[in-house]
């Protein structure tokens, strides 16, 4: 929401960066960021300080009354100096983000008032790391860039495997690959690029930082040939290695020990409260057996402290097995796997990840290679899976996600490719994912604006 004042603010030399006293150890960090970023963005050099804001300042406070904007909203008052007041963390992050794109064409900023709020709470955006391996500055780099268009949530495939197809049908020669140091089976790891522990945490810390919730997958029982090779006894002999053996005893220790060593102590590796198990594309006709190790899985994490996130598949996989509910979020996908109004009716939280929609696999022939973003931005919102439409609001659809998946490896495509083809969707999607079907101006206005908007300060 916009009111519009009369006048220009204009940014100068002079102006501090003003912390609300009350707020001096929550935002010193946040001031600090912003203060980089302005530099990057304008070439001013501001000066921090504690207290009141004077002419031409920017004031951040965390002390905002309207409750109702949420904790992801703020509201931005641009005056005789500019105010940016929310009442959590993420919310006045989101304010500085406003600033920043205010500040991209100029150092003029027109006078008035926003409230801001998303619609959706989560924003998000998945990629396959397990396929292709993305360096560790792409991954901090992409910290900031969704953050820069206010999108929450990047979702790290951390294992998968090539299609045997590809690699003469030979299992040894398929890649796959795990992307995480891991002590307890050090033969897991994948040598062609992997991240240790402690870059680990300190990409999760930067999340935090930028308010940006990054979700580590560990994708079980299928796309897991990199355990089977790590522990051969715990491979299909009846469906692929790349699926686990679910009668096979010794699959739970092997696949909870990997967990174990990420979720256990008191400086756990995965620092958040959501970890992804993966749990899609398993072989239809073990249903049953799949269906109780998801449980156990979800009751395993849970057990830690942590909510669970998967893939959707009960629709595909029916049976009589019970699979846990309460505090699971789902990424529905594919209706064929999972019927959004049954996993609703079952009590799920749904993320819209529609692959007809939002699926980037480069130059494989198949999904998107780009997406089609002007349907996109016509036509879908999260309420929107597949071909079925939700009542905006609907408490069993949290947000959206889109994906990029390297199906085909080692087709040569690079970061900058893969970029090429996620920058352009972040655009379109981080709208739709804050407002869904209130997108005001037409596709072509939006994309001439688009192309004035950058990836985000430094980057």
């Amino acid at each position: 929401e916009w009111l519009g004042g009369k006048g220009n603010f204009l940014l100068k030399p002079s102006a501090k960066i003003v912390i609300d006293t009350k707020d001096e150890n929550t935002l010193l960090k946040l001031s600090n960021i912003l203060k980089k970023e302005v530099k990057e963005q304008t070439g001013l050099i501001l000066k921090t300080r504690f207290g009141l804001p004077k002419q031409g300042d920017i004031f951040l406070t965390l002390h905002e009354k309207d409750t109702s904007i949420g904790k992801e909203g703020y509201y931005f008052k641009v005056d005789n100096f500019i105010t940016i007041s929310a009442y959590a963390y993420s919310g006045l992050f989101w304010g500085t983000r406003t600033l920043l794109q205010l500040l991209e064409p100029g150092k003029s900023i027109p006078m008035g008032i926003a409230r801001d709020y998303p619609e959706f709470k989560v924003r998000g955006f998945v990629l396959d790391d397990g396929r292709k391996f993305f360096t560790l500055q792409f991954l901090q780099d992409y910290v900031k860039l969704l953050s820069y268009y206010k999108m929450n949530d990047f979702q790290i495939h951390l294992n998968d495997n090539g299609s045997y197809k590809y690699f003469d049908s030979n299992w040894d020669s398929t890649y796959s690959a795990f992307r995480l140091e891991n002590e307890t089976y050090p033969q897991l790891t994948a040598k062609d690029g992997s991240y240790t522990k402690k870059d680990f945490i300190a990409l999760q810390q930067l999340g935090d930082d930028y308010a940006v919730r990054i979700v580590p997958e560990i994708d079980v029982p299928a796309h897991s040939l990199a355990f089977s090779k790590a522990v051969p006894s715990i491979g299909s002999k009846r469906y692929g290695r790349d699926h686990l053996d679910l009668h096979n005893p010794l699959t739970d220790t092997v696949i909870q020990n990997i967990f174990k060593e990420y979720l256990s102590g008191s400086n756990p590796v995965f620092k958040g409260n959501m970890v992804d198990i993966g749990t899609d594309e398993y072989a239809k006709a073990d249903a049953e057996a799949f269906r109780a190790f998801t449980d156990r899985m979800i009751k395993y994490i849970e057990s830690y402290g942590k909510k669970v996130r998967l893939w959707g598949a009960l629709t595909w996989a029916k049976g009589n097995t019970p699979v846990t509910v309460n505090r699971v979020t789902m990424n529905t996908w594919y209706n064929g796997y999972a019927n959004p109004i049954e996993m609703k009716k079952l009590g799920y939280h749904q993320i819209s990840t529609p692959d007809g929609w939002l699926y980037i696999v480069p130059a494989a022939g198949y999904y998107y290679d780009y997406l089609n973003l002007e349907n996109i931005y016509s036509k879908w919102t999260p309420s929107m899976i597949g071909n079925v439409k939700f009542q905006p609001g609907d408490p069993s659809i949290v947000g959206g996600s889109f994906a990029e998946w390297n199906d085909i490896v080692g087709n040569g495509i690079s970061e900058k490719d893969v970029n090429d083809r996620v920058f352009p969707a972040i655009q379109v999607l981080a709208k739709k994912m804050r407002s869904g079907a209130d997108t005001v101006f037409s596709y072509d206005d939006f994309a001439k604006q688009c192309k004035n908007t950058g990836e985000g300060p430094g980057l």
